[in-house]
């Protein structure tokens, strides 16, 4: 039966994900859409149904796609959907705008932030779910963004740029936050592992890992050096773990540390090959089987609050942050409106902060729902709303 479920999930994930691909939006909309159909909710409900045709009875079963395994798979998922950030994370255009960018992301982080740990309070949550609240704000993906640049030749402008880097520190001081807001123990001495985790392991592995990655090279075998960065990955994974934070944030820094090597251009189509084809799909069925539709009646005035202020919070901040950096004003605004996507990021936040029991029982529910539709609003808006931005500025 798991193996049937991986088969349908893995089939329903693709082909939903062509479809939404063929009218411009992103494909993990349809693979959380095949989750959904398949959750117990949907086909689910049919699961233990006799039918009879054609003088045969039998009975259906559906394989439980939110089940321990399933969930396993997905997590797998997600640490190598962080390892992949890491691995495309370049510094090189971080310093293209240095402080445009840095201007940006600081701001486009701060507000963001502020404005969903107070819907958050607002609603009464504890102190630590309004912190997971305001994570999930923080996050941003531009990959939306970047195909509509691309599509208006816009992408080098200084708009463009400024959206590129500042998302790159955006993902950056993201993480970091994630790692204090799910991590265990005190917020100061968690910080300060964290701090210690990062410079440790960035000081260390930008030394090590290039001879580690360069030593393996040597060993002609098919895809050895797959086969070591992955094994870098979970290592930094289960260390990450191990002192209390997310596996995923070490999963981050594994990606950012063998991103620096020679040999990333030789394992990185691999490795998002590998993901992509297998993990990360199954990460997205499992997160649309988890969602209870019948909790989405409830989140009304919750994704009221939540969606608007999520939006405004980056259109605002990283606008101030753009002003502050030297752009004119409708350059700023342009700038805000390309940051407001979320997808992935968001994703994750909320999933691990479930998993990690931050948001729990019904909160569990209406957080996941609320957050993958504020997910699919602003896929949809972005590349609006820029659009609008820029006739504005050629007029």
């Amino acid at each position: 039966m798991l193996l049937f479920g991986i088969a349908l999930a893995l089939l329903s994930a693709k082909l939903l994900g062509y479809l939404f691909e063929k009218i411009k939006q992103p494909a993990v909309i349809g693979e959380i859409l095949a989750g959904v159909l398949l959750g117990s909710f949907v086909l689910g409900r049919f699961s233990g149904a006799k039918f009879s045709m054609a003088g045969y009875s039998f009975c259906l079963t559906m394989p439980d796609f939110t089940s321990e395994l399933f969930e396993t798979f997905g997590f797998i998922g997600i640490v190598m959907l962080l390892f992949i950030s890491g691995l495309e994370t370049d510094f090189k255009e971080i310093k293209k705008t240095e402080k445009t960018g840095f201007s940006t992301a600081i701001f486009g982080v701060i507000l963001p932030f502020t404005f969903g740990f107070l819907v958050g309070h607002f609603f009464g949550f504890p102190l630590m779910a309004s912190l997971a609240a305001g994570t999930i704000f923080v996050a941003t993906s531009v990959g939306v963004t970047a195909r509509t640049l691309m599509d208006m030749h816009a992408l080098n402008t200084d708009v463009g740029v400024t959206v590129l880097s500042a998302a790159v520190i955006d993902d950056v001081i993201g993480i970091f936050i994630l790692a204090v807001v799910l991590g265990t123990g005190s917020p100061a001495f968690l910080t300060l592992k964290i701090m210690i985790f990062f410079l440790v392991t960035l000081y260390l592995g930008l030394r090590v890992i290039s001879r580690v990655m360069g030593g393996f090279e040597k060993i002609k075998t098919a895809k050895m050096l797959i086969t070591v960065s992955l094994v870098i990955c979970f290592v930094f994974a289960v260390l990450a773990s191990e002192i209390g934070m997310a596996a995923i944030t070490g999963a981050f820094v594994a990606g950012l540390i063998i991103g620096t090597t020679s040999q990333s251009k030789k394992i990185t189509d691999d490795v998002k090959t590998i993901s992509y084809i297998f993990f990360i799909p199954l990460f997205f069925v499992w997160v649309g089987a988890s969602i209870n539709l019948s909790a989405i009646k409830d989140v009304g005035l919750l994704a009221l609050f939540f969606i608007p202020l999520a939006i405004a919070g980056k259109i605002i901040g990283c606008g101030i942050g753009s002003k502050i950096g030297g752009l004119t004003s409708r350059n700023a605004l342009a700038v805000g409106v390309g940051m407001i996507p979320r997808m992935e990021v968001a994703l994750i936040v909320v999933t691990t902060a479930i998993a990690q029991g931050v948001f729990t029982g019904a909160l569990a529910h209406q957080m996941l729902a609320v957050t993958v539709l504020h997910v699919c609003v602003t896929t949809f808006l972005a590349p609006i709303l820029l659009k609008a931005t820029f006739k504005k500025e050629e007029e």
